[in-house]
């Protein structure tokens, strides 16, 4: 097994290219958003010249209703330059199918809010049955701008499993499994279940020693709270959040649960940071594509990654969590009414999910 760390939209796109250009029997590519912009004609042209006899590319339905962290169906779509791209995001779709690329939207939009809300936040891509991609980066202008990371995975056994996992959540059936490959351990979560599947990572929050430092932009309830558990303990508990966040009730959460739980907050001062990842100890590694929210505890498809590999926890610590936190300064934390009433409103959105969830029949 050979694992690369991959930080940065163009370190990864650079090795992913080469990945797909090679492929010669399957390429399958997962993202939460595909949009019709730099980024996204790279990839539909990448996809459409690439040999592979399978090639499929599966975009969950968060795409029909959201470009650039903007809401197509509402006042934005005044803005000619969003209308343009959503032109040009579904006439790729049609060029790609026209070459006999598959493109699907996954999990269709319904009237139901459960419709609404349940998402694939999965970023995945397989090749070949040997190489995987798993992580937080989407394929679109904004997301490709932001501070982000992949893993790169060469191991027949793991391409495998992704690959299954990406065929099943084609036909509409996503799978939930927890299972170690080499130094690996991957958690896939179909939206049911979501907690027990999370209780590896709640376990390993609970048998903190020393330190917990978490990577997170919209970091939040229940996370929040067993990271508060572990702070009453007597862990040390850091929070590095970006500078500019696009979610700012989830930033004003986390400094509302920051100054009740005892938390150290640091601010990445490079803009928008879209890392999700946590260590423990500094000897566990959690990444994936879970941003250790309320969302994705009740409700969406993610890939959690859990390793002690400690050639790939020190890659981290030496790329992402130290020069990070050696730039960014100390936020002080302070209650004001700003950070309550956005605690409160994504307290709110956590118990409305918790009851959508359970409407599903998820298990506690």
């Amino acid at each position: 097994m050979k694992i690369e760390l991959l930080v940065g939209a163009d370190e990864f796109w650079e090795r992913m290219r080469e990945d797909l250009v090679g492929a010669r029997d399957s390429a399958y590519i997962q993202t939460f958003s595909f949009e019709g912009d730099r980024v996204g004609i790279r990839l539909g042209r990448a996809l459409r010249d690439s040999t592979a006899k399978d090639r499929r590319l599966l975009v969950d339905s968060y795409s029909r209703l959201y470009h650039s962290d903007r809401v197509i169906p509402g006042p934005s779509w005044r803005d000619r330059s969003l209308r343009r791209e959503v032109k040009l995001t579904h006439r790729w779709i049609a060029r790609l199918r026209e070459d006999e690329v598959g493109v699907r939207f996954g999990n269709p939009l319904g009237p139901s809010p459960l419709r609404l809300v349940r998402r694939s936040h999965k970023k995945l891509a397989a090749f070949d049955g040997r190489v995987v991609y798993l992580g937080g980066i989407n394929f679109s202008d904004h997301n490709f701008a932001w501070h982000d990371m992949m893993l790169r995975v060469e191991s027949p056994e793991l391409a495998e499993l992704a690959a299954e996992d990406f065929r099943s959540s084609w036909e509409g059936r996503p799978t939930a499994f927890d299972r170690e490959v080499g130094s690996l351990r991957l958690i896939s979560l179909n939206g049911r279940g979501n907690r027990a599947g999370f209780q590896p990572v709640i376990e390993a929050i609970d048998q903190a020693r020393y330190t917990i430092d978490v990577v997170s932009a919209y970091l939040s309830h229940p996370f929040t709270d067993f990271l508060a558990r572990a702070r009453r303990r007597g862990v040390r508990v850091r929070v590095l959040m970006p500078g500019e966040n696009n979610k700012s009730n989830l930033a004003r959460h986390i400094l509302e649960r920051a100054v009740r739980g005892g938390f150290e907050v640091l601010r990445y001062p490079g803009g928008m940071s879209h890392m999700k990842a946590m260590t423990v100890d500094g000897e566990l590694l959690v990444m994936g594509s879970s941003n250790f929210d309320f969302m994705s505890y009740h409700i969406l498809e993610e890939h959690v990654v859990m390793t002690r590999d400690r050639a790939l926890v020190d890659a981290y610590m030496d790329r992402v969590w130290r020069p990070d936190a050696a730039s960014a300064h100390v936020e002080p934390v302070r209650s004001s009414i700003g950070t309550r009433l956005g605690d409160l409103a994504v307290r709110i959105g956590a118990a409305v999910a918790s009851s959508l969830a359970l409407t599903q029949g998820e298990t506690t």
